[in-house]
């Protein structure tokens, strides 16, 4: 743990980081190293399958990032290791009540030779007046496979907060043998024309993107659309696309509970093509 006092600011805040690598032992994926600087742990693994995936669930204690917080999460995959990771709560993105620091999250994935990785995290609330730094990167090799999705809220609706102060700086990027498969980078700044315009989220408050190295065809994406528009009569917006080796599905609304749904039934639909194996969905999940 590190605590941080700057001689200009006094600011004090948590410099938190955590590096994981699995490995594939006797038939079976194994967290061999977990070295954390600060409040970031992952419980023991967890082995809900009958096929040799690896469970672990991320844990931030402090349970969001206040002003000058920066979490870096990375984990490596060594060839043929599969893993699957996700946090039992929501991430938090605190107020900044006007000051200028940001709050950085920063993960990395290296995934070697036939390896198989699943990053399915809880929402990120990014509370009014935050400054919110979200990057997210993705190091694939030959033959690796990885799901992913990022769905990220801006205010606290059910208190009646909006997002009128502050921004959201999200970017992601997927890479195959230092190629680049996919990069985005999307800067909400509230009150901006991007928060409300057309081309942007249209006043909505919850936006989501789902990556997944898998061809599923168009009558499986015409059925997932069929089934997605059946859940969200309103006004809620979700988008399937392929492109090249990667599958994108996308989120914009106001329900983010809708979005995990939806999500949550992409990730069962696909995952038998995905690696072969039926979905079991992490015990935290209904806990």
């Amino acid at each position: 743990m590190n605590c941080v006092a700057t001689q200009q600011s006094s600011l004090r805040h948590w410099l938190a980081s955590i590096q994981l690598r699995l490995q594939q032992r006797a038939g079976s994926t194994r967290v061999v190293s977990s070295r954390h600087q600060g409040p970031l742990r992952v419980q023991r693994p967890f082995y809900p399958e009958r096929s040799d995936c690896c469970h672990v669930y991320l844990l931030h204690p402090p349970g969001g990032m206040v002003i000058g917080d920066e979490l870096t999460i990375s984990a490596e995959l060594d060839s043929n290791a599969s893993g699957l990771i996700t946090t039992p709560s929501a991430g938090k993105v605190y107020g900044a009540k006007g000051a200028a620091f940001s709050q950085r999250q920063t993960i990395e994935f290296h995934l070697a030779e036939n390896s198989t990785l699943e990053w399915l995290p809880q929402e990120t609330i990014v509370f009014n007046t935050a400054n919110a730094e979200l990057k997210t990167r993705v190091n694939l090799a030959a033959g690796a496979r990885y799901f992913g999705w990022d769905i990220v809220r801006l205010g606290r609706i059910a208190s009646g907060e909006t997002f009128q102060q502050g921004y959201c700086e999200q970017r992601l990027e997927v890479y195959f043998d230092n190629k680049p498969l996919l990069i985005e980078r999307n800067r909400v700044a509230a009150g901006e024309p991007l928060q409300s315009g057309v081309y942007g989220l249209q006043g909505r408050n919850t936006f989501a993107t789902l990556v997944a190295t898998c061809q599923p065809g168009r009558d499986a994406i015409d059925k997932l659309c069929e089934t997605l528009d059946g859940m969200s009569p309103g006004a809620d917006c979700w988008g399937l696309t392929q492109k090249g080796s990667l599958f994108i599905a996308r989120y914009l609304g106001d329900d983010v509970a809708l979005c995990r749904r939806g999500f949550e039934y992409i990730w069962r639909y696909l995952r038998p093509l995905f690696n072969g194996n039926e979905a079991v969905p992490p015990r935290i999940w209904r806990t």
